[in-house]
C-alpha cells in the first residue's frame, strides 16, 4: 500500500544495496570526486543498518555501529570525545540519509530516527549515540534531543562547519514524543514495523520538517 510507512532492519544484500545506492544518490553531488560513500559499506558489518520505505520506495537510512566494535568514522577522524571511548553503551549514529518527503508525507528522516532508537533501546546493549554533523543539521538534531559537545572545527576535504553530537536514547524518545510520535515509539518498542499515516500521529504537534534533517 502506497500510504504504509515500512521500517526494517538491512539483513541481506539486496537491502544493504539499498541503503547504499540512497547514500550516494545524497552524497555524490555534495562530494562528486570521492568513492569514501561507497567504499565506507565496510562499516556496515559492525553494527545495524536499517531503512525506511514509504510504499515501494526506499525513503531514509541510517547506520550505528558501537564504537569498540571497529575504528568508526568520527574516530578516524579524531573528533570521538574523550570520555565516550571504550564505552560499550556508546554506538556511532551515522550515514543518515533521506529523499526529500512527498505532498502530505512526514519527515521521513525524523520518523526512522526515532523508530531505530526505539528499537534500539530494546533491543541492544546502547545508551547513548555519538555523530557529527553540519552546521545547518543541528538544530534538527538538538529538536530531537542531541546536544552539541564540540564544535565548529573543519572536516578534511569537506569544509570547517562541523559539530559533535551526542544523545541519550531516552531523551531522544522523550522530545519525539513530545512532538506526537508516541504512538510509533509506543509500537515501535512492542516489535512493530508498518504504519499508516493515522497510526502514526499520535498527537497534532508533528514537526513540519523533512529531508535530511532528523
Amino acid at each position: 500500500m502506497d500510504d504504509l510507512y515500512r521500517f526494517s532492519l538491512a539483513e541481506n544484500i539486496g537491502d544493504l544495496a539499498e541503503a547504499h545506492a540512497l547514500r550516494l544518490v545524497r552524497y555524490e553531488p555534495r562530494f562528486p570526486d570521492s568513492d569514501f560513500w561507497w567504499l565506507d559499506k565496510d562499516r556496515d558489518v559492525h553494527g545495524k543498518v536499517f531503512t525506511l520505505h514509504k510504499g515501494d520506495r526506499i525513503g531514509a537510512s541510517l547506520r550505528i555501529v558501537p564504537v569498540t566494535a571497529c575504528v568508526t568514522e568520527i574516530e578516524e577522524l579524531g573528533l570521538l570525545p574523550e570520555d565516550l571511548k571504550g564505552d560499550p553503551s556508546v554506538w556511532e549514529l551515522g550515514r543518515l540519509v533521506s529523499v526529500p518527503s512527498r505532498g502530505r508525507d512526514l519527515p521521513y528522516s525524523r520518523l526512522l530516527f526515532g523508530w531505530a532508537t526505539q528499537w534500539a533501546k530494546v533491543n541492544l546493549p546502547i545508551q547513548k549515540v555519538v555523530s557529527y554533523c553540519r552546521g545547518g543539521k543541528v538544530s534538527g538534531f538538538e529538536a530531537s534531543g542531541a546536544k552539541v559537545v564540540a564544535g565548529p572545527y573543519s572536516v578534511p576535504e569537506r569544509g570547517d562547519d562541523y559539530y559533535t553530537i551526542v544523545a541519550d536514547l531516552q531523551d531522544v524518545v522523550d522530545r519525539l514524543s513530545g512532538y506526537g510520535f508516541g504512538t510509533l515509539l509506543e509500537a515501535a518498542a512492542a516489535g512493530k514495523t508498518e504504519f499508516s499515516t493515522a497510526e502514526i500521529l499520535g498527537s497534532p504537534r508533528v514537526p513540519a520538517s523533512s529531508g535530511t534533517n532528523p
